[in-house]
């Protein structure tokens, strides 16, 4: 095994170029976290242990002791381990589109949940839901056979010859910005709980004091509104707008909730906590937990038990199936009462 961090000095084998020591690559390094992340390593050399293709790798990000500055060395399959793939430019996205997310020293795969203006993007991995700018995200591509699947064209590759690992260090996900109604935009880091600084005292036109809990409007590309999110009131600002939190979208980082500036129009209080029925009937008007967020449906089919239920979700005509627990009786916020819709 090597020494002190540096790959063996050993003749260049059978194996192909990115698989000879001192080359750099990425490795499928699974945890409890995420299993579809990958991390920047070097190979140090091949393993002898065992008659397969096994390479001893160390990570550049990931440590066994922080404290000592150690680097995490570990052994893996050829078939965990590809080329790095060469820097590419920002490219837009479209919602569904499978892509890898740089966050946590790591490229995690996941799916563009939803798009947002100045080029970011809300990304979807396992349960989490997190922002992300165009220069953290790539296509999502496999290394089969030795080549790039989908096939990477030349005019997808970044102009300078840049490490895009440093790139990505260099953007701090945990600032946000958002424009005030005066044209000039403010900076927040973001999960600290210092984002603003202490509000004025509550106005007559305010309708929402700081700290209070709320559910914003989910507003797709044409306006209409797909969910509503569970939110905390930050900070009134001027005009009837307010800076929230969500309580499920996080940063890119993962370090905190992710903050925004929206008017009240798109803010109302959560709905009152009216018992649950036992069973939900067919034809009833519910809300579903979906995506972090809930969504206005109608009960179209009671599955066997009374436990389970599918639901036609009205903003984007899908019909899902439910847990009666992610479910709730949908009401209606109109000149600030709760009212139940018509059958």
């Amino acid at each position: 095994m090597s020494q002190k961090g540096k790959p063996m000095d050993a003749p260049a084998t059978e194996d192909p170029p990115y698989l000879q020591p001192g080359s750099i690559v990425e490795v499928n390094h699974e945890d409890n976290v995420c299993p579809r992340a990958r991390y920047t390593a070097i190979i140090m050399e091949r393993a002898t242990s065992t008659n397969d293709k096994r390479y001893v790798v160390q990570f550049t990000n990931l440590y066994q002791d922080r404290n000592s500055g150690t680097k995490l060395s570990k052994e893996y399959n050829s078939v965990d381990i590809r080329p790095l793939p060469p820097p590419q430019s920002p490219r837009k996205f479209k919602v569904g589109d499978i892509v890898e997310a740089y966050f946590d020293d790591g490229w995690y795969e996941g799916k563009i949940d939803q798009v947002l203006d100045d080029d970011r993007y809300i990304f979807r991995t396992l349960s989490m839901f997190l922002l992300f700018g165009v220069n953290q995200l790539r296509l999502h591509r496999t290394w089969l056979n030795g080549n790039w699947v989908p096939p990477l064209d030349e005019s997808e590759l970044a102009v300078e010859d840049e490490d895009l690992t440093d790139r990505m260090m260099e953007i701090d996900s945990n600032q946000l910005e958002w424009e005030t109604d005066s044209g000039s935009a403010e900076t927040s880091t973001a999960g600290t709980g210092n984002i603003l600084e202490e509000s004025d005292q509550k106005t007559k036109e305010e309708e929402f004091s700081e700290g209070e809990r709320v559910e914003v409007a989910n507003i797709d590309e044409d306006g209409f509104n797909q969910a509503w999110l569970a939110a905390t009131i930050v900070k009134p600002v001027e005009n009837n707008r307010y800076i929230i939190r969500y309580e499920t979208l996080r940063t890119g980082n993962d370090t905190g909730f992710l903050v925004k500036e929206m008017d009240s129009l798109h803010i109302r209080p959560p709905p009152p906590d009216i018992p649950v029925p036992h069973q939900f009937k067919m034809f009833d008007n519910v809300d579903a937990l979906y995506k972090g967020g809930w969504w206005k449906g109608i009960i179209t089919r009671v599955l066997p038990r009374g436990s389970r239920y599918k639901v036609h979700l009205d903003n984007n005509g899908k019909v899902m199936e439910f847990k009666h627990s992610d479910l709730r009786l949908h009401l209606d916020w109109i000149d600030r009462k709760w009212t139940k819709p018509s059958p």
